[in-house]
């Protein structure tokens, strides 16, 4: 899949904006995708807006991460607009010894104001099943990828896996992901394969009648390229 005329894909510089524009996106996107339900009750009385600052601060990707050799980041620019509207942060680690997750799960990122017991419901539950998988095996861990909503359907999450599983296949690890039921199909065509799945029923922590969160848990089995 080519990139379409008009956008330029490149590494994302090690700046403290480009972790801004990065949140950015990722709040937009959530805003408008299958985790915005979960969002609203993770933060209790919170409000995304596009001028909203809050984040900007002290942006989750922060200098130090776009700077550390094991994370490897691109995004997508729109030449008019001059400006990301999307992204991919795939991260190279290595395997662990049953303490050593049970040590990074109980150091997880956890920060102020979110509604814990949540988190621990769907990300902690999510971390805990990437540990029985993933075990003592290294990995090329596709961590994020969002596209702003006005640019999603253009094929712009496509280019970025085009360039994500290569980057897997030239370490020769298996890949690794937790998709959305909206990103599943996109995984699927990259190779990825389901390998669980867990879903928690929103209802019971406030949500909408019906309302679910659902991630699924995906591997690509390790190729090596000749080179």
């Amino acid at each position: 899949m080519g990139l379409p005329l008009g956008f330029t894909l490149s590494p994302i510089p090690t700046s403290q904006d480009a972790g801004i524009s990065m949140q950015s996106i990722e709040n937009f996107a959530i805003q408008t995708g299958p985790d915005d339900s979960l969002s609203r009750l993770l933060w209790p009385g919170r409000t995304m807006k596009k001028d909203d600052q809050e984040d900007a601060d002290e942006p989750f990707h922060t200098v130090e991460m776009l700077s550390e050799p094991t994370n490897f980041y691109l995004w997508i620019i729109d030449d008019k607009a001059n400006h990301p509207v999307a992204y991919a942060w795939g991260q190279y680690t290595t395997g662990r010894t049953e303490v050593e997750w049970a040590q990074a799960y109980a150091k997880r990122y956890r920060p102020e104001g979110i509604n814990k017991p949540l988190m621990d419901a769907t990300s902690g539950a999510r971390f805990l099943k990437r540990a029985s998988i993933l075990g003592s095996s290294d990995c090329f861990i596709i961590k994020e990828l969002y596209v702003l909503p006005e640019y999603q359907r253009r094929g712009l999450g496509g280019v970025l896996m085009e360039r994500m599983v290569p980057k897997a296949d030239e370490l020769g690890l298996p890949g690794y992901l937790e998709s959305s039921t909206v990103g599943y199909g996109l995984y699927i065509k990259h190779g990825f394969e389901e390998v669980g799945r867990i879903t928690v029923d929103l209802e019971q922590w406030g949500g909408e009648k019906g309302e679910e969160n659902t991630y699924v848990l995906m591997l690509r089995s390790a190729e090596r390229l000749n080179v």
